[in-house]
């Protein structure tokens, strides 16, 4: 009997596009088809909240409960557990006497952490699938990637035209395996979900959204309507099943071009889409060039500004109560259904920074909490930037929060709406 290969799902839970998942398959062994709840990202942190809350949660075990029907009707069964994932995976490795780990690489300190943690005990083969533009396709090595983000657009935009996708996976070759009650004990099983909060998980759940907001025009009216901060169709919403990987970006990147193509959509909608797609790869360089120094209090410009550990302001800020109508409106929305807008969090998180000077790091915790679509890049890369602390040239930049509401909530319907 062949030894089988674990193929490992992070964030890429798809069977369409999955270039990992396809070398896997191209070995010709049976593969096992494994996810892990990270048991750290249940434990609190100091501030008394855990990395992921209850809303990305509930929308990660969707998008698995769908993915395991998905691998099911592929002639496999995709194995989930929680705990400790280089733990559970070398214990597998083991009693099934895999030949390989098959995965998407990821880029973050944590993710890199327990990669090479694993390189030094098992066989691990890991390939780009979450990226448009992956470090072998740029004419530039990752650790010397542009600092500004008009810099980094200007060298990529270019590569747009060679994006593509792999094939669809329609057949998973299988293999029955028994585990240890060790192992049994660290299984969790996905129950049907409820399907209570404002984006279904699962990557049919994503086509639809998809369509949907294209035959709303969304695409054709995205530069008008994208800085709103609240409505149907103002902006993409996509972002959730991008962030799990159940949404390929570069279908997603293939499909809006074919679409614009074919029809009369507005050009600066278009590139406006793209660049925020191409901010998305931009932090993730800024990861690869800087590593954890993204995490850093004084982040990567070494800030010596004053900012300060007031929980009470924080705790403030982070449930709506700290009388700035704007900010206190759009935090409840995050506090009680997992989203806000684009134009809503660079508010908010100027404002704890800036104007409460409350260490941005607890920010950017807060919103990993809440956020269903919270990637570890775009959030570290953006806090660090409105908090004067990443790659914002304006390192100083202000907002007028009355102005802004008067601009971006006329009608004051949205502060009324969570206010009231």
């Amino acid at each position: 009997m062949q030894s089988p290969v674990i193929y490992w799902f992070r964030n890429d839970l798809r069977l369409y596009d999955n270039p990992a998942l396809l070398r896997a398959i191209e070995t010709g062994k049976p593969i096992v088809p494994v996810f892990i709840f990270d048991e750290k990202w249940f434990d609190e942190n100091p501030l008394g909240f855990p990395s992921m809350g209850d809303f990305r949660k509930q929308f990660l075990t969707e998008t698995l409960f769908q993915l395991q029907k998905k691998i099911a009707n592929a002639g496999s069964h995709l194995l989930v557990f929680t705990g400790n994932v280089n733990e559970i995976l070398l214990k597998l490795y083991s009693q099934i006497n895999a030949s390989a780990i098959y995965a998407t690489k990821e880029y973050a300190h944590d993710e890199i952490l327990a990669e090479n943690m694993l390189k030094k005990k098992v066989s691990l083969k890991l390939f780009s699938g979450n990226m448009l533009f992956p470090p072998e396709s740029l004419p530039f090595l990752p650790e010397t990637s542009p600092f500004y983000y008009t810099r980094f657009k200007n060298k990529v935009w270019e590569l747009g035209q060679g994006v593509s996708q792999e094939k669809n996976i329609i057949r998973i070759p299988s293999i029955k395996i028994s585990l240890n009650e060790d192992l049994e004990n660290m299984l969790t099983v996905l129950s049907e979900p409820d399907n209570n909060i404002r984006f279904a998980g699962g990557e049919d759940a994503a086509m639809e959204h998809y369509y949907s907001w294209i035959a709303a025009e969304g695409l054709n009216r995205y530069q008008e309507t994208r800085n709103q901060l609240q409505g149907n169709h103002f902006s993409s919403h996509l972002a959730p099943w991008i962030a799990n990987g159940s949404l390929s970006v570069r279908w997603l990147w293939q499909r809006i071009h074919e679409y614009a193509q074919e029809h009369s959509v507005n050009e600066e909608s278009l590139v406006t889409f793209c660049e925020q797609l191409i901010w998305r790869e931009y932090y993730r360089y800024i990861m690869m060039r800087y590593g954890n120094k993204l995490f850093w209090v004084k982040g990567l410009r070494q800030s010596e500004h004053g900012m300060y550990d007031d929980l009470e302001a924080f705790n403030d800020w982070r449930i709506g109560t700290t009388g700035q109508p704007i900010v206190d409106a759009l935090m409840r929305e995050l506090l009680h259904t997992g989203f806000m807008s684009n134009r809503g969090r660079m508010l908010v998180s100027y404002y704890l920074a800036k104007e409460l000077k409350v260490n941005w790091q607890w920010g950017a915790a807060w919103f990993e909490n809440r956020l269903i679509d919270y990637e570890v890049y775009n959030n570290y890369g953006n806090w660090a930037y409105q908090s004067g602390r990443g790659t914002d040239s304006r390192v100083n930049r202000r907002f007028n929060l009355t102005k802004q509401a008067e601009k971006f909530d006329p009608d004051g319907s949205f502060r009324k709406k969570w206010l009231e």
